[in-house]
């Protein structure tokens, strides 16, 4: 069993997965930080001219999909890497490793 922790332990990709957390957890801040903006921005919009503006729709879906893709990542329910490690845009469905109840 030693043999096996110290083996865990050691695994320079588990190390590097750490690195990649913090990385995402920076990212998912600044992604939170943006979401607040667009939210502030739409609500000022919409209170003005009465419709909210299609692109800061677009932005916010893309934000909120970006914000999904990080969170499974960092809670090891997809080893995809989002945005910066790959691109922007469309992901693959993470996979589910969660047994049914």
């Amino acid at each position: 069993m030693e043999d096996q922790t110290r083996d865990n332990l050691t695994d320079t990709s588990t190390w590097m997965r750490l690195l990649y957390i913090v990385l995402f957890t920076l990212a998912f801040n600044i992604a939170e930080f943006l979401i607040a903006i667009v939210t502030v921005v739409q609500f000022f919009t919409v209170l003005f001219s009465k419709k909210p503006n299609e692109r800061l729709q677009s932005l916010g879906g893309e934000l909120g999909d970006y914000v999904r893709d990080v969170v499974c990542y960092l809670t090891y329910q997809s080893d995809h890497m989002p945005y910066p490690i790959s691109d922007w845009g469309p992901k693959p469905a993470p996979t589910s490793k969660r047994k049914p109840v």
